[in-house]
């Protein structure tokens, strides 16, 4: 009998099929129109709005915060970070417990913190810090690193903020969603040694673009049936990376990285029909060898991007609450 809903170890691909797609996921799966092209195959324009209209439908609305509002972070390399901030409802007027920075998925190329406002607001909800929700350049216009470049933006920008609120040192956190979480661990490597970061955050990430033998769930679950195929992750590979031995490069493959040792706490979770699930597994397993603390969390029945889909899949409130034990 299944308690929990996740493993917290990493799972096999034919050990995952014994838990079969979750209620919800088959759900989706089955809601898609069977004749309708891929995503990657649409004007870039039409699948900026597929992808805005899907999460609007599956994760709005979000719950309420305690206030909204928009900045903009300092220019690094000529990019100016476009923020909308999430402050929390803390008990007796409390501040935040920190600030939580967040790099939305959608493969470098797609979303929006308009289509990520119910996924931020359940972020602040749960871990109690104030969420900057990055908007991001998207590819193909802003090659990589213009996003990169955005993501140190925000961060100059939280050290500011931290320090105005009077938080305490290492107050400033990082999360990434799919290829955020690309973002989100390059950016915690980046910084290591200069930024004292809380806890980093990671859901069902892209951690190296180029398959590896290892990591069998791309071959086994990436035909397309789960959501996300491998052509969707090609795809959006070519559209952030201007040459392919970009690849290659740390910012592009955290997993890559030859050293773990400075990152703080880490928190992955993945999802068991997806097929990033193993390249999730493996980061935990090399960040846990460098003494660093890294927990997984596997979803087992569900499929990629299942916290944005909360309207529809129940799992998503129990990662979240998972992540809010994790960061407290």
């Amino acid at each position: 009998m299944w308690l929990k809903p996740y493993s917290t170890r990493p799972v096999g691909v034919q050990e995952a099929r014994r838990k079969p797609v979750s209620k919800g996921a088959r759900a989706f799966l089955d809601s898609a129109d069977p004749a309708a092209p891929p995503i990657r195959d649409l004007p870039l324009d039409d699948a900026r709005q597929a992808m805005d209209e899907l999460m609007l439908a599956v994760d709005q609305p979000g719950p309420d915060v305690a206030m909204v509002e928009d900045a903009v972070g300092p220019e690094v390399q000529g990019e100016a970070a476009r923020l909308r901030c999430y402050t929390p409802s803390m008990p007796d007027g409390a501040p935040p417990r920190g600030i939580l920075i967040f790099l939305h998925g959608g493969g470098w190329t797609l979303g929006n913190t308009r289509a990520y406002d119910g996924f931020a607001r359940r972020l602040c909800q749960a871990t109690g810090h104030l969420v900057a929700s990055v908007d991001y350049p998207l590819s193909p216009e802003h090659k990589y690193p213009a996003a990169l470049h955005a993501g140190l933006s925000a961060i100059h920008w939280a050290i500011h903020t931290a320090h105005r609120l009077d938080l305490p040192p290492g107050a400033l956190a990082l999360a990434g969603d799919s290829a955020g979480g690309t973002l989100a661990a390059a950016l915690a490597l980046r910084t290591a040694r200069s930024v004292r970061l809380s806890h980093l955050a990671l859901f069902y990430p892209v951690m190296v673009i180029e398959d590896q033998p290892e990591h069998a769930s791309r071959a086994i679950l990436g035909d397309g049936s789960y959501f996300l195929s491998r052509e969707d992750i090609n795809w959006a590979a070519g559209n952030y990376l201007s040459e392919p031995g970009q690849a290659r490069l740390i910012d592009a493959s955290p997993l890559l990285a030859p050293s773990f040792d400075h990152l703080p706490p880490v928190t992955v979770i993945t999802a068991g029909y997806d097929p990033l699930r193993d390249e999730g597994a493996d980061f935990v397993r090399r960040v846990t060898g460098a003494g660093v603390d890294a927990r997984l969390y596997c979803f087992e029945g569900v499929v990629h991007g299942f916290m944005g889909l909360s309207q529809v899949m129940d799992e998503s409130r129990t990662a979240f609450e998972l992540l809010a034990r994790r960061m407290r």
